[in-house]
């Protein structure tokens, strides 16, 4: 009985240490797709004050609709990316949140098995 709650206790123990590895890498994914996210905003904030300072230019011919066409796309590409940068961000949160609950839930099954263990073997001696 001793040797299977140690077998299940180790086997917990490197649940617990993959669950905790995995949080860190995909905390480590978040915080990269926050730094996306704040780029793409920095992106929409520039495209804004560009828009901003061309609405203000008086116009004195016919806008190019090359240029015009070319910032339209502009623009749209850098919601796209923000978008993309904001799913991102949720994605990794979600994981990590999940992966926290996982880690939490065996490391609390691994201490449930020590004192399990331990009492164990209070009782056999």
């Amino acid at each position: 009985e001793k040797s299977s709650v140690a077998q299940q206790l180790g086997r917990l123990a490197g649940q617990a240490r993959g669950a905790a590895g995995e949080a860190e890498r995909s905390a480590a994914a978040a915080e990269r797709a926050q730094e996306a996210l704040d780029k793409a905003l920095m992106e929409v904030e520039e495209l804004a004050e560009r828009l901003a300072v061309a609405e203000e230019m008086p116009v004195e011919e016919e806008p190019d609709t090359a240029a015009r066409d070319r910032l339209a796309a502009d623009g749209a590409n850098a919601r796209q990316t923000e978008m993309e940068a904001r799913l991102q961000v949720r994605t990794h949160e979600e994981r990590v949140k999940g992966l926290a609950g996982r880690a939490d839930s065996l490391d609390r099954a691994a201490r449930a098995e020590r004192e399990a263990r331990a009492r164990a073997e209070q009782r056999r001696a």
